[in-house]
């Protein structure tokens, strides 16, 4: 199968071949099911906060091959609310909205 006609992102790619089924049993700490951007963000960021951990990240197909491959993405730190709107939810505060802005921000 060629995986080209899938977006943009296949047809401009590296020609792309999916690796053999694993065989048998394999010991690891982590298994990441999916190798989209979810699934290969939390592999990376588990590695990046222990080294020692053994991860796989496994795919049906090839990376990106689901929805993370098959759009533009688009990631944003905007809440679909303002800090004011927030602030004024039932148990929360201005500090807690704030501290909620700073973190979208942050992560992206």
């Amino acid at each position: 199968m060629s995986y080209r006609s899938l977006s943009l992102w296949h047809e401009t790619a590296d020609e792309l071949v999916p690796r053999p089924c694993l065989d048998g049993s394999h010991d690891v700490d982590v298994v990441v099911v999916g190798a989209g951007l979810t699934g290969l963000w939390t592999a990376y960021y588990l590695a990046r906060r222990d080294p020692t951990l053994s991860i796989a990240v496994v795919e049906k197909d090839v990376a990106g091959f689901g929805a993370s491959g098959r759009n533009g993405g688009w990631m944003s730190a905007l809440f679909p609310a303002s800090a004011a709107k927030l602030a004024a939810m039932p148990g929360s505060s201005r500090d807690a909205a704030i501290r909620l802005e700073t973190a979208m921000r942050a992560s992206i």
